[in-house]
């Protein structure tokens, strides 16, 4: 998601209640016109909220319609339904499972990143996050080098040896 959609939700959905957006997760979802996302907040009273939302394109303004919300702590489970392919798909788990496709794997990944680092500041809960590389949702920011671009790096780096070794036989 653009950091220009990001800055629009902030002023003129969250802001407004006095909540700070953390991250935003595109989804999938095949309806023109229409985009969806999960969005990570977090307000004055420390309370972490995950909202689904609904932004829809009215020729140069866009609406913004709240579907559905749900509190950080009563998540249980965050299933990356296969942590051995390139997988977009992720469940939460509240009292009952919500099924989302991410716009990619590194949106994904990036996006329970963010999860799980609100969930440590704010919460330590203890979440479940099941089939996931644990290498890439692990916090990786040193250096100051964005985490999405350590996570292509890795990727990258894990391509370039399965080539070499295929290179090898």
């Amino acid at each position: 998601m653009t950091t220009g959609r990001k800055a629009m939700l902030q002023d003129n959905v969250f802001g407004p209640k006095g909540e700070r957006l953390v991250h935003v997760l595109p989804i999938q979802v095949s309806e023109e016109n229409e985009d969806y996302c999960l969005c990570i907040t977090v307000t004055r009273d420390e309370e972490v909220y995950i909202t689904f939302m609904k932004i829809m394109n009215k020729g140069l303004k866009e609406m913004y319609m709240i579907q559905d919300v749900w509190y950080l702590e009563d998540l249980t489970l965050v299933d990356g339904k296969d942590a051995t392919s390139d997988n977009p798909h992720l469940d939460l788990h509240f009292q009952t499972v919500c099924s989302w496709e991410a716009s990619s794997t590194a949106a994904k990944y990036a996006f329970v990143r963010s999860l799980r680092k609100v969930n440590k500041v704010y919460l330590q809960k203890d979440i479940q996050f099941l089939n996931f590389d644990s290498d890439f949702i692990q916090e990786m920011n040193f250096f100051g080098v964005p985490e999405d671009t350590l996570l292509v790096i890795q990727l990258c780096l894990q391509a370039f040896n399965c080539i070499c070794l295929l290179g090898s036989l």
